[in-house]
């Protein structure tokens, strides 16, 4: 497809280059993407609007496709894309870059309105390796523009790349991995995983992962759709329990990292975080950003969210905050987040810094700071990145706490693809190492080493980690999806199943490991003060803390389950014991006693 246009710019060092220009039948799928502006409405000008000193004529070349060269008149030149969509043409963006990042054309005078390529010749999931950057972009404003008689002689093709870039020679199936996630086996009612089998106790950490993976892959709309629906209407499990429960939303107890978990969620399908699962998740990490240290009661430094003990809570809470816009509340998490990497470029696991460091946390944090403008920030990436490529083992994959991990290599691709040109082929080896730890019901092993067996929270960011797409800028539109009824609570836990989990169950019965993000569970909304909370920990520990010990070892925020990722603090003893407790008569005396202790509202603002 060709893509012309009359103006011609006069930019920076008085360059002279082609407003648009897309060229070859399969320009877009071969590898020039326009990064340009946001799209409009497609409505041209009368074509004798547009003469030899006023307007722009886009020429849209459709050959490829059977069609002719389809012609429109821009009379207000302006950035971006809006000569295309003022001359009447439509577009489309990639997954990764959104609508400033044209994949596909469309016009109303060929195909009845169809755009090009057609999903099958271009998913549109990720801009291509290298990608030429037209001056059309938002750079110029129109009076930078000046017109050109014969548009044809000055129309200059944006190039390829001039080596191609590495490319995976084996992928994961995205299809038959979002198929095992969906699987009403293992997502209940459709709407949450549990922490271990019938118990009817939801895994909201596990729950919110899935759903990012099945925005990143885009292979079952629907299914995301219900996840989301139940959290955002606060659906309850077999527990009677909500995501509020897990969040500790509204109380004196919350979670940054897991309020920011959620809320990077509704960011993702377009929800209001402001008002998601009845609460304002913006305003309570606001509230939870600490103004000192208090390490009794969550705070482990200036800049920290209440209860967010690793890297990956901070990162979460970054995350949603940007992504909000709420600069100004996120300075102070950012400044710490900063300042907790290491010199070599890494960052530790836990909060306080354990000293380790750790692939997941990094491949986190330079998500985070992606978000940050600014050469310091820019420079604290690459840093970053140059460490995480330097991990790379000699399979393709990176090391974690379960040994060869699948977590850590599909971070990592998010990390790395952050500078997709300069890691492309590191990428593409990580690729491969995901798409040969894939099994043959869709799910992933938890690692190349020890017992093989399908994972669902290695599944949930082996999924999503292969698309590539950094948290900082995944976006799936769900308009287009029916929504779900109104959620119920969940079957209660068969009377054969009430006791707790057996070591020798599966992953999902153990103490919940790690994927995307360690965040709280649970069990209780309220922590005592004084103690070290059910939180987040990371979901992998690549270095030793104090000691010698590995990284989580004795720690009561986590550790390392039998499947070798780290707790998210979901332990089975951790939920029975204190429902016990509860059940015994003693949990009115436990609650009373944790409220007398617990820090006044608004204390560590």
């Amino acid at each position: 497809m060709r893509v012309s246009n009359t103006l011609t710019s006069h930019g920076r060092g008085g360059r002279r280059r082609t407003a648009l220009a897309l060229t070859s039948a399969l320009a877009v799928t071969a590898g020039a993407t326009l990064v340009l502006g946001q799209p409009g409405r497609a409505a041209a000008d009368p074509i004798e609007d547009c003469t030899a000193t006023t307007g722009a004529i886009v020429a849209v070349d459709s050959g490829h496709w059977d069609g002719g060269a389809v012609r429109g008149c821009d009379a207000h030149p302006a950035t971006g894309t809006n000569p295309l969509h003022n001359a009447g043409s439509t577009t489309t963006g990639t997954r990764h870059d959104g609508p400033a990042s044209v994949c596909r054309l469309g016009s109303s005078t060929f195909g009845n309105g169809a755009q090009y390529p057609t999903p099958a010749e271009e998913p549109c999931v990720d801009a291509p390796q290298a990608v030429a950057r037209q001056n059309a972009d938002a750079g110029f404003a129109p009076d930078e523009w000046t017109h050109d008689s014969d548009p044809v002689a000055t129309e200059q093709a944006i190039p390829g790349p001039a080596t191609p870039s590495p490319r995976p020679g084996r992928t994961p199936d995205l299809a038959k991995g979002g198929a095992y996630l969906t699987d009403p086996v293992r997502l209940l009612d459709g709407h949450y995983y549990e922490a271990f089998p019938d118990s009817g106790f939801a895994d909201f950490g596990l729950t919110v992962d899935a759903a990012y993976a099945l925005a990143a892959t885009g292979t079952d709309d629907a299914a995301l759709r219900r996840i989301v629906d139940f959290l955002d209407r606060q659906g309850k499990d077999g527990s009677e329990r909500t995501v509020n429960d897990w969040t500790a939303v509204g109380t004196e107890y919350v979670g940054g990292g897991s309020v920011g978990k959620e809320a990077l969620l509704a960011e993702i399908v377009g929800r209001d975080p402001r008002a998601f699962g009845g609460h304002d998740l913006i305003a309570a990490l606001d509230q939870a950003v600490c103004d000192h240290a208090d390490t009794d009661n969550g705070c482990a430094a200036q800049g920290n969210y209440l209860w967010a003990t690793s890297v990956f809570s901070q990162s979460l809470g970054i995350l949603a905050q940007l992504r909000a816009d709420d600069t100004e509340h996120a300075a102070a998490p950012v400044a710490y987040l900063k300042g907790l990497q290491a010199a070599d470029g890494s960052w530790p696991s836990l909060i306080p810094a354990s000293g380790d460091s750790d692939v997941d946390s990094t491949a986190m944090a330079v998500m985070a700071l992606a978000l940050v403008p600014g050469e310091e920030a820019a420079r604290a990436v690459d840093r970053g990145l140059a460490w995480l490529a330097a991990q790379q083992l000699p399979d393709g994959g990176f090391p974690g706490a379960a040994g060869d991990s699948t977590n850590s290599a599909a971070l990592a691709v998010q990390g790395l693809t952050l500078r997709q040109s300069a890691y492309a082929e590191r990428i593409a080896r990580a690729i491969e190492f995901l798409a040969a730890e894939q099994n043959a019901d869709g799910g992933f092993n938890v690692a190349s080493t020890g017992q093989q067996g399908s994972d669902v929270r290695a599944s949930t960011q082996a999924l999503g980690g292969a698309t590539g797409l950094s948290f900082g800028t995944l976006h799936r539109d769900l308009d287009g999806t029916a929504p779900t009824g109104s959620p119920s609570p969940s079957p209660s836990p068969s009377p054969s199943r009430s006791g707790s989990a057996s070591p020798s169950e599966s992953a999902s019965a153990s103490a919940s490991p790690s994927s995307l993000s360690p965040s709280p569970s649970s069990s209780m909304p309220e922590r005592p003060s004084g103690s070290v909370p059910v939180s987040e920990v990371p979901s992998s520990g690549t270095g030793t803390g104090a000691g010698g010990l590995p990284v989580g070892t004795g720690v009561p925020a986590g550790g390392t389950g039998p499947d070798g990722l780290a707790f998210t603090g979901t332990d089975v003893l951790e939920l029975a014991v204190p429902g016990l407790l509860f059940a015994a008569a003693g949990g009115a005396v436990l609650v009373a006693t944790r409220r007398r202790n617990a820090p006044a509202a608004g204390r560590h603002r």
